[in-house]
This record gives structure tokens, sequence and C-alpha cells, in this order.
């Protein structure tokens, strides 16, 4: 049974039935570092052929039962890779010739031997057994390999191809033999090609690029093409090999990767919106040029700036923690609105779409983000907000928005057990303003008095235009009753300061009416309805003054349908 150390091994058998020469052999041998196997006949040498892995055979030429040329008739049948050879005792003519013929002798030896000569021709035999075995490796790769491969002469004719080649080339091998290099080519132009391609390999021996070759129905199969130059020991060139891959799955791969990135630049360059890929550091590496009118810079610049030098002020934190968020993985998606500074400094209102590309393996490659300008809608949108919580004449907060926050401030007061109070404004005299001097100054008089009116006031409290000449006012937090009394006071005076309207100048004044919570009411309603009572008091007290509401002196609000108004006058 042949073992791993039997083919790494360099066996020699030795067949002789004279066992004193069969001792002197492989005392010979021995020494040479050979594994030695001996057989005194035929029959035994050819169990040890069946045994083991042996290279070469030094056989007797005649022998006992099985001779010599039986005996290598059979171990050539049997194992053709062993290289035979014949020591014996005559050396006639005819037994030569017969062991030639019959036995595939490599060497006739006789006996007896010069011990260097035999040395010297079984080392032969071994290179002779390894050379033989290397060429059927080679040919055996040659004939199986995927690759095509090609042989062609120095002038660039083919000497022989493998079956790939043939199948590549959709053509039997026979026919390819003897056709030019150039014919396995295609295009017009290929013989100039296919000579400045031989120019290269016997300049330096190597060439590699890609073509196409045709084939034998007409059409043509992308390839990549390695040629080597063949050399022999005079380093002069003998021929080439071609090694021949099909690229033609590649090839669809890249013609598919250009048709995507062609789609994706379409898609990006003609989209109605802005569209940005943004490098991990942020910088933008590739916009389209929506987001250039957008912003308004050149492509040229806008590229290479980073997200932070076009992102509000306001907004870049926010920006920075979506970010880390995207690269966390916390969020697959950004949507937000925010805002980017124009090239003129203008702030342009967008509504950001923004996502993490990964590679195969998950490794983030950049950001992409869509970016679509909405100022205008931002605008429309603040627009028909102040419509319907502002005044559009004066610009404070109508009734509408005054009730939200005087809800949200009575709310505040409960929970932190504080004191509020509402004030209820209006202009003394005020319709003899606008009979007399017109509306138009009526109107510049109520815009003086709201400006005047939120300047007196601290960032928490609330001044409202309830309509016509008249204000409400609510005080987030107050510790105590004279807190009201005295912003009532500034309230006044900061009103009756005189002021100019063209050339008329004009003293407002101002009535007040006070309801405090908790003292007076615990909602909205009561202490609305308190503190304008207490206004018709101030002013049935004689105007330009304020008056607290009197518990007392005020009669309850109706409790049932059609039940008389309550009565607006307190005393003072």
């Amino acid at each position: 049974m042949t073992t791993p150390a039997d083919r790494r091994a360099r066996t020699l058998l030795l067949v002789d039935d004279e066992a004193p020469l069969l001792r002197a052999l492989e005392r010979l041998f021995r020494p040479a570092g050979y594994r030695l196997l001996a057989a005194a006949s035929g029959a035994e040498a050819l169990r040890l052929l069946d045994e083991h892995d042996v290279q070469v055979i030094l056989s007797d030429h005649r022998m006992p039962c099985m001779s010599g040329i039986e005996l290598r008739a059979r171990a050539r049948a049997a194992h053709p890779d062993c290289v035979r050879m014949v020591l014996s005792g005559y050396a006639d003519i005819e037994a030569i010739t017969e062991a030639i013929n019959h036995g595939h002798v490599y060497k006739f030896l006789h006996k007896p031997w010069e011990n260097e000569q035999l040395l010297a021709n079984v080392r032969d035999a071994f290179a002779r057994h390894d050379e033989a075995r290397r060429a059927r490796l080679f040919s055996s790769i040659y004939r199986n390999a995927g690759e095509a491969i090609a042989v062609f002469d120095r002038h660039g004719t083919i000497e022989e191809v493998n079956p790939a080649f043939a199948a590549l080339h959709g053509a039997p091998a026979e026919e390819l033999a003897g056709r030019p290099a150039a014919a396995l080519a295609a295009g017009a132009e290929i013989g100039a090609e296919q000579r400045a391609i031989l120019a290269e390999l016997r300049r330096t021996g190597r060439w590699r690029g890609e073509t196409w070759a045709p084939r034998r129905d007409g059409t043509s199969v992308p390839v990549a093409l390695d040629l080597a130059a063949l050399r022999d020991e005079r380093e002069q060139v003998t021929g080439f090999v071609a090694l021949c891959t099909d690229i033609s799955e590649r090839k669809a791969r890249e013609i598919a990767l250009r048709d995507s990135e062609k789609r994706f630049r379409d898609v990006m360059e003609f989209a109605p919106i802005g569209m940005v890929v943004v490098g991990l550091d942020g910088r933008l590496l590739k916009v389209n040029q929506a987001l250039c009118d957008i912003l308004g810079y050149p492509r040229a610049e806008l590229e290479g700036m980073s997200f932070e030098q076009i992102t509000h002020p306001d907004d870049l934190a926010l920006d920075l923690a979506n970010r880390r968020q995207l690269l966390e993985g916390s969020l697959p998606v950004i949507r937000a609105e925010k805002r980017y500074l124009h090239r003129d400094g203008r702030v342009v209102w967008v509504q950001l779409t923004a996502a993490l590309l990964r590679d195969s393996h998950g490794v983030p490659q950049c950001f992409d983000a869509q970016v679509e300008d909405i100022t205008e809608r931002k605008h429309d949108r603040e627009h028909i907000h102040r419509l319907a919580y502002y005044d559009a004449l004066t610009g404070l907060p109508n009734r509408r928005l005054f009730m939200e926050r005087l809800d949200r401030a009575l709310l505040e007061a409960r929970r932190q057990e504080r004191a509020a109070a509402v004030m209820f404004l209006d202009l003394d005299h005020f319709k003899q303003v606008n009979d007399t001097h017109g509306h138009e100054v009526g109107d510049e008089l109520l815009k003086i008095v709201a400006a005047r009116l939120a300047a007196c006031l601290r960032s928490g409290d609330t001044v409202a235009r309830q309509g016509g000449d008249e204000f409400v006012v609510v005080l987030a937090d107050i510790a105590q009753p004279d807190d009201a009394a005295r912003v009532a006071a500034k309230l006044a005076a900061g009103v009756g300061a005189p002021l100019a309207i063209g050339a008329l100048t004009l003293t407002p004044t101002t009535s007040i009416g006070i309801a405090l919570y908790p003292a007076h009411g615990r909602d909205a309603s009561t202490l609305m309805r308190l503190a304008d009572a207490a206004l018709y008091a101030a002013k049935a007290a004689g105007r330009n003054g304020w008056r607290i509401h009197a518990p007392a002196t005020v009669p309850p609000a109706p409790t049932f349908p059609g039940a008389p108004p309550a009565s607006k006058d307190a005393p003072p």
C-alpha cells in the first residue's frame, strides 16, 4: 500500500535472482539516500510495485520463471510512470533491442558495472522521472484548467490551445492552431494593436490588458489577457503563452454599476429638491444644482464646505446631536426643519431628511440628505399663525392667544401656590380722538399705546388687545396685591406720557380694572368678568386711574338663560 511517505521518498527497486549481486547493489545505493526495495524474482518485483510508489526499476535481464522482458512489459502496463533500466551480463545487440522494444527501457547497463557510472545513471533516471512527472502535471493542468490557455510561436502564431481556450472562442482546437494572434481579437484596428503588444512582449516579457475575443459564431467575448514571453537558455524569445479570462460577468456588473451610477447622477442632478452627499467628517462631497440654488453658492464653492458653515448657529447643536445618533445607530433617519444660511446672509428654512449609508459590512461610509426649501411655506405658516393669534393693528396677542396664556399662568400659579392678576384697560375718551382727528390718528394712537404697555411689563407677563381701545393684561407671578397696584400705576404712567402723531400732540390716559387670583377667583372666566367690572368702577370714579375688585359690591354672574347682565359699576 502506497503511503504519503512513499510518495515523498525517492524509491529504487532492485531486481536480480542472484542474492550476492542484490546485496552489492544495496551497499552501493544506500549511502545515496534512496529508499531501497529488493526482489529476487519478477513476481516479487510486481508485488512490490503494487505496494509502493516506485520511481526507478533496475532489473536483471535474464531471470528464471519470469524474464526481465516480461517483468518490464507488465510493469510498464501497470505502472507506466516508473523509469525502467536493465542491468545485465548479456550485452548482445538482440537482447538490447528486445529490451528496448518490448519493455520501454530507459537505459541498458552492463555487468560488471562501474560504481560512479551506475550511480550517475540512476540519478539521471530519477531526474527523468521528475521531469516526466512535472510534464504530466503541467499537461493535466493545461488540459483541465478553467482558464483559457494558448501557446504561440515567436511570430505570434498559435501552436496549441487548451480545451478552455477552444470553448472560449467557440471553435475546435485544431481549427485555432496555426492562426495568427491578430485573428483572436475583435476590431478593425486590431492588427496595429497586436503588433504593439508583440513589441511590448519582446521588450519587457509581459503584457496585461483587456480586449474582445471573437467567437466562431460572429459574437465577441470580453477577456482579460495576460501574455508572457517564453525564453530559451540563452534568454531568446521562442514563443508566448496567453492566459485568457472571460470577464463577461464582470463587465456586465460594471455596465450595470455605471448605469446605476448614471441614474443616480441624473436623479440627483435633476431633482427639484436639494440633494447632498456628506462625508463622515461633515464635508459636502457632492451637491446638486437645486441645493446650489437654495443656498446661493456655485457648486465648486459649496462642495468641500462643511455642513457647520451653512447651518444657522442656533441649530448647530441639534444637528451635531442628530449626526451622532445616526452614527450610533439609535436613529435610522433624521427628519427635521432647520435653518441654513444663504450665501448673502439671509436665513433659509428647509425640511431636512438625512440617513447614514453603510457598506455591505455595516461600516459607515457617508450621509445622504435631501433638502427641501420651505422658507415660503414657513413664512405662510407664520403669517397664518399671526393672523390667528395676534392683533393685525398693534402686533399684540389677540384674545384667543391671551386666553391660552392666562390658562397656563393660572395653572402654574396653582401649582406653585403663587398669586396672579388680570387687568382690563381702555383709553379714556378714545371715541373723541376718532371723531375729531379720524381713524388713522386713532389707529396710530392704539399702536403707540400697545408698544408702551408691552414695554412696561416683564417677559413672563402678557398684554393683549381685546378689541377697539380695550387691552387686557395677565401678571403671571405676583407676591402680594400691592404688586398689581404698582404695575397698574406704571402702566398708567407709561400710557400717559405726551406723544406726537404728525403735527398733533396728544396726552392719552387710561382706566384700569384689576382682579386677583386666588383672592377674587380661581378660573379665567371669573377673573376676566371681575376685572372688567373693576374697570367700569375706575371709569365711574373719574377715569385716569385704577381699581382693584371689591367683592362685596359686585353681583354674581347670571346662572340661567335670559338673566339680565351683571352691573359693571363698582364703587371706588
